[in-house]
């Protein structure tokens, strides 16, 4: 089919070129030709119709698909007809045959705009194609710069999406009812209502790269209060992948992007530098803050990914999110538990990680404060367990995923961390560095609180808040989680890194938001009701214990928390008594032990 069509184009020029001149010729003489330039025309033909087509395969004409035809394609039928008419000139100047300049001149314009508008016709039938498409569904596109520009061309030419973009809007009055690749600008960014009422909107894509969390959190209003989808690129690598031909990558606009503050931008080349080329493991892999570490080591160039994790749904979900992304031999899936004292064994020596990332814990604070005993056997011994297969086979750096409850825990959970903390910092060597990494709340992560008040709104209320005055801070997936690899850069040994959160964020303020954004009134359409306190559980958090000094990094928004030496041997007794109380299920020993072991050691 290719060289088929190739045939028909090569075939047409010649053809082309053929009436090209003999229409120049007659035009030249206003359709009386003399005697002479008819014998002339017969030399004329064969020249024109073998250097049009050898000029094509030269400048590559016939190597464009042409129903995405672009200036690149028409700046090459310029040079290729342009050079067909310099032959004529050195015809004319060597003295070879009698040929009049302007006959040239008329030849090549005539020709160009022949050859040009035979190529168009692919292109016009696809766009009108794309037009007639039923099932594409009307979409707006918020702003008309450059992202816009490109945004609309990549839909046009990607009908099969089912997004038709059909109108623009965009605040610069310089645009104002001016056509941006073909798409009117109708109107301001203001007068979004009426946009999509008149053009029957029923998507929008926020093509704006600079604007900020709260002109983005009015548009979504808009857009929400019409009944339209707004969809937005997360970052310029998701730009980048949907300009290169992943849909994927333009996302439906989710809360953690409009509730919170603009997203921290972190020194991707110290990411890199990280990773490059190293056998990574990530234990707690097929976990929301787990896949997210698997997804940026892939992305930021590691040489190998080792991901473990108990949960064998979730290592088939990550196996169907990467086999379409990566070659097999970059990544390894192994379903086992950090408990398996022998498994961990056997994982360490096959691949012989060289930067470990350790995400695997139970962390929902009600589930665990209900089985403590579970949680010690995961949360301390499993991280024991993995630090010790670090010392013996020679890992180079360590990172342990913490939390800021373990910062004066009130509950089982906080104490394991701050327990597992401890236990990095004490296993710490100049061979094997060892760090933890402390956050907030995780935006949309499993078991985190937008997903539950989600379901509560789609069922119609009521949300349920436990104290009006509680607070916490919120980090979103992406973030936490490159903290953690700029952590895996920047740990020496013993530290403590924690991003600078924020602001905490109100529990019942974060509720009465979310409801606006799905638009809905709070109280009035989505009843808020007050559940109370739960087992364990805070009114405020903390991100530094009292005796931790603080100090900056190079990075501007990280901090590194210190404490001082830790006794070794006392933690080892204590957390014998901890095993101890943990396999004998006596919670109330278990429960007293450990706040007796994070108190002494705060």
């Amino acid at each position: 089919m290719k060289y088929r069509n190739q045939l028909i184009f090569v075939l047409t020029d010649a053809a082309l070129s053929i009436a090209a001149i003999s229409l120049a010729v007659w035009l030249r003489f206003e359709g009386l030709i003399p005697p002479d330039y008819r014998v002339h025309l017969l030399r004329y033909y064969p020249i024109a119709a073998v250097v049009v087509v050898l000029a094509g395969m030269a400048f590559g004409t016939y190597r464009s698909v042409l129903q995405y035809m672009g200036f690149a394609d028409a700046f090459r039928q310029l040079a290729a007809t342009g050079t067909t008419a310099t032959i004529f000139l050195i015809i004319k100047y060597s003295g070879l045959y009698t040929v009049s300049g302007s006959i040239t001149v008329v030849y090549f314009g005539i020709l160009f705009m022949m050859a040009t508008s035979v190529r168009l016709v692919p292109r016009f039938r696809y766009w009108l194609a794309s037009r007639r498409q039923c099932e594409a569904r009307g979409t707006m596109i918020i702003g008309a710069g450059t992202t816009g520009a490109m945004v609309i061309k990549r839909l046009e030419e990607n009908t099969d999406e089912g997004l038709l973009p059909v109108v623009a809007v965009d605040d610069d009055p310089e645009k104002a009812h001016m056509r941006v690749a073909g798409v009117m600008v109708a109107a301001r960014l203001s007068q979004i209502p009426r946009v999509v009422k008149k053009y029957n909107i029923e998507e929008a894509i926020l093509a704006i790269p600079s604007l900020d969390t709260a002109k983005i959190t009015e548009v979504y209003r808009q857009c929400i209060s019409c009944g339209v989808k707004l969809r937005l690129f997360r970052s310029a690598v998701d730009m980048e992948s949907f300009f290169a031909g992943n849909q994927k990558a333009l996302a439906q606009i989710a809360v953690e992007d409009l509730l919170f503050r603009d997203s921290i931008t972190l020194d991707k080349e110290l990411i890199f530098r990280c990773l490059h080329n190293k056998t990574v493991l990530v234990t707690g892999g097929a976990g929301s803050i787990g896949r997210e570490i698997c997804r940026q080591a892939l992305s930021g160039g590691c040489g190998k990914l080792i991901v473990l994790d108990m949960d064998e749904n979730g290592l088939f979900a990550v196996d169907e999110e990467f086999k379409d992304l990566y070659p097999p031999e970059k990544y390894e899936l192994c379903l086992g538990t950090i408990r398996d004292e022998d498994y961990l064994a056997h994982v360490f020596r096959s691949w012989q990680p060289e930067l470990v990332f350790h995400a695997a814990a139970h962390k929902h604070v009600p589930m665990v404060e209900a089985n403590p005993a579970e949680a010690v056997k995961n949360n301390i011994a499993g991280t024991e367990n993995v630090l010790v297969a670090c010392q013996r086979y020679g890992v180079e750096r360590f990172i342990l995923i913490s939390s800021d409850k373990a910062v004066n825990p009130a509950n089982i959970m906080g104490a394991t961390k701050r327990i597992a903390e401890l236990l990095t910092q004490s296993k710490n060597t100049p061979g094997c560095k060892m760090a933890a990494v402390r956050f907030g709340n995780v935006l949309a992560s499993a078991g985190s609180v937008i997903p539950t008040f989600r379901k509560q709104i789609e069922a119609g209320g009521p949300v349920t808040v436990t104290h009006q005055d509680m607070e916490r801070y919120f980090i979103t997936i992406q973030e936490a989680v490159s903290l953690v690899m700029i952590a895996g850069t920047l740990a020496e040994g013993g530290e403590i890194f924690v991003l600078d959160m924020g602001k905490p964020v109100k529990i019942y303020d974060l509720a009465k938001e979310l409801i606006r954004l799905s638009g809905y009134e709070p109280e009035k359409d989505i009843k808020i009701a007050f559940t109370g306190v739960r087992p364990g559980e805070k009114m405020f958090e903390e991100i530094v214990l009292d005796s931790e000094k603080v100090s900056r990094t190079a990075q501007e928004q990280i901090f590194i928390m210190k404490s001082g030496e830790i006794d070794t041997e006392a933690l080892m007794g204590k957390l014998a008594q901890i095993k101890a109380a943990a396999h004998a299920f006596d919670e109330a020993a278990l429960k007293a032990v450990l706040m007796e072991t994070v108190g002494q050691f705060s």
